[in-house]
């Protein structure tokens, strides 16, 4: 059956996606309270425009999965008379069902995510998946661009959660195919690496003009595992575990300023201008007497870690970074991440 949709929406343009919030939609969505729970609709036209329902029968939309950045957190998917839908903390995926018959020329799908805890424009890419097995990722910077990701504009004070959690990942998924942050860039020509290798470990896009960035080594650790911070009073705690480390060994763990997203950001400090390390900092230790002694990593390569301070993590501190242990043999100059996997706090 052709139809074509006769709902009306400002302000959307014929050939774009957009994220929008009934009634308005555009390409970036404005007024969207930090840590606010957002019905969000996406608009999905098919292109090029079918011509007759036989064209349009023949390519129309099967698929589309949205990925938010660090601070989102979807709440909650809404299924259609075609579509089903799925969801984890940073993803939402709409499936055609194998009954459908029905194809539009423009679908839209809705999601619930709570915004980040601090201001700021967000951009949301999303893949549109053809019946025909076309795809199109939506995710260029720029409005004007071709295929730009929807934006969510986030607007008043940065709040933190009472209680914020994360998954850790390992470094080459952090990236997640986006362009390479310049901080990143920077670092890699201050270390004298290749910024497409340095760019390319942590699951970045190469820089525009470099060669393609080589597979992640082989040895890299699946390093998976749950974070937790909890703000309460006067005081902070995170718990840690983590899975895919190396037996017997020690891990440095620290809470971070920024997200996953940077791996250039620091330690996260109360104040600013004190001194390095606990109590200024938060490090989760598998020693609860010592907040400095790191995770150690049991026979199956597991650890656990906790950390409490007295003063209540600003909404800054947004990610627990793990770091490899030192390694007195290696040769100066040589390509060593202290950096091994991360976990953003939602």
């Amino acid at each position: 059956m052709f139809r074509r949709p006769m709902r009306v929406v400002i302000g959307a343009t014929v050939t774009a996606l957009a994220a929008m919030m009934t009634p308005a939609s555009a390409h970036v969505t404005v007024g969207v309270n930090t840590l606010a729970v957002t019905k969000l609709v996406y608009r999905v036209p098919v292109e090029p425009a079918p011509a007759t329902p036989a064209d349009l029968a023949a390519h129309h939309t099967q698929k589309l999965v949205v990925d938010y950045p660090a601070g989102f957190k979807v709440t909650k998917c809404y299924k259609t008379t075609d579509f089903t839908c799925s969801f984890d903390v940073d993803t939402v995926t709409f499936t055609r069902l194998s009954t459908s018959t029905t194809y539009e020329t423009v679908d839209f799908f809705t999601a619930a995510v709570r915004t980040p805890g601090i201001g700021g424009t967000y951009r949301t890419p999303a893949l549109q998946v053809y019946s025909d097995g076309v795809e199109v990722n939506w995710k260029d910077a720029n409005t004007t661009d071709p295929h730009p990701a929807p934006q969510i504009r986030v607007n008043g004070p940065d709040r933190a959660p009472k209680v914020a959690l994360g998954v850790f990942k390992p470094l080459s998924e952090l990236g997640a195919g986006n362009p390479c942050p310049q901080e990143v860039i920077n670092e890699a020509i201050a270390m004298g690496i290749d910024p497409a290798v340095h760019c390319g470990h942590f699951g970045f896009e190469p820089p525009a003009g470099s060669p393609p960035a080589p597979p992640p080594p082989g040895n890299e650790l699946n390093i998976r595992g749950t974070a937790k911070l909890v703000r309460s009073g006067h005081h902070t705690t995170v718990e840690v575990r983590v899975t895919g480390l190396m037996p017997g060994q020690v891990y440095s763990a620290h809470l971070h300023e920024g997200t996953c997203g940077n791996p250039t950001s620091p330690h996260y400090k109360n104040d600013p201008a004190g001194p390095d390390g606990p109590p200024n900092e938060l490090w989760p230790s598998s020693d609860k007497n010592d907040p400095t002694f790191g995770l150690l990593a049991n026979s199956t390569g597991v650890a656990k870690g906790f950390g409490r301070v007295d003063w209540v993590a600003r909404p800054t501190a947004r990610a627990i970074w793990i770091h490899q242990p030192e390694d007195p043999a290696a040769p100066p100059g040589s390509h060593v991440h202290a950096r091994i996997a991360c976990a953003d706090l939602v």
